[in-house]
């Protein structure tokens, strides 16, 4: 899949990517003021929203075409300041330093430059599901978190009766919904909610659409709780 700026600025105008961003924001429960890391940020329409919700946030990404447009589109927004250091030395803060929002740049190797306790919700939308190493990075999740802090996730559902939707050559695994909670279990988080939305109604456009726009109607079914296309999980650091 190409990672272009027209992919993040499509993406962003998605309804099922605004329903999902609604949710995770919701599922993080921070207060005014948290500080709060987004894992994979894109183009930055999710450090958008919670900018909207009075947290200070940090993105990180691989990819420069990313950070390029959520710093444009983060300055438009009228705020104060960005940082988008390599040096590890340079980005390794104390809390007390973080600015209302920062970019980061991460290597691939996605080793994230912040002391622990930094940050009182994380949020990861469809990134987890790139990571070769999810169990390290979980753990090293737990550690940048504050004691009872969040963490938010929407990955792809490996139930999902049509697979070829999310298919991409940079996903390192995708997860069952029942695998996502004990990975994270394992990781040492105490997971509060762990389901699916969207559902498989049919391959035409139209009852995709509807399945979108319906989702609530079917996410607590026995069936379609398990087998939509989007897991959401929340858990806190226990």
């Amino acid at each position: 899949m190409s990672y272009s700026s027209d992919y993040f600025t499509t993406r962003e105008s998605w309804q099922d990517w605004r329903i999902e961003a609604r949710w995770l924001i919701d599922a993080a429960r921070f207060t005014q003021g948290a500080r709060v890391l987004e894992i994979g940020c894109g183009g930055g329409g999710l450090l958008r929203m919670l900018r909207e919700r009075d947290a200070s946030v940090v993105g990180v990404d691989t990819l420069n075409v990313a950070l390029n447009l959520a710093h444009e589109r983060l300055g438009q927004a009228g705020d104060t300041e960005t940082r988008r250091q390599g040096d590890k030395e340079n980005v390794t803060m104390s809390p007390s330093r973080l600015v209302s929002w920062s970019l980061i740049h991460i290597g691939e190797d996605n080793t994230l430059p912040f002391r622990d306790a930094s940050f009182d919700a994380i949020i990861a939308q469809h990134a987890i599901e790139h990571l070769p190493n999810t169990d390290a990075a979980l753990r090293e999740w737990k550690h940048l978190l504050k004691q009872n802090g969040r963490i938010a996730l929407a990955t792809p559902n490996a139930l999902y009766p049509d697979p070829a939707h999310f298919a991409d050559a940079d996903h390192s695994h995708i997860f069952a919904p029942q695998e996502l909670r004990a990975t994270v279990e394992r990781a040492g988080f105490s997971v509060e909610s762990c389901y699916t939305i969207f559902p498989f109604l049919s391959r035409l456009r139209a009852l995709r659409a509807f399945g979108v726009m319906a989702y609530r109607i079917f996410q607590r079914a026995p069936y379609f709780a398990s087998h939509g296309r989007t897991i959401v999980l929340s858990a806190h650091k226990s």
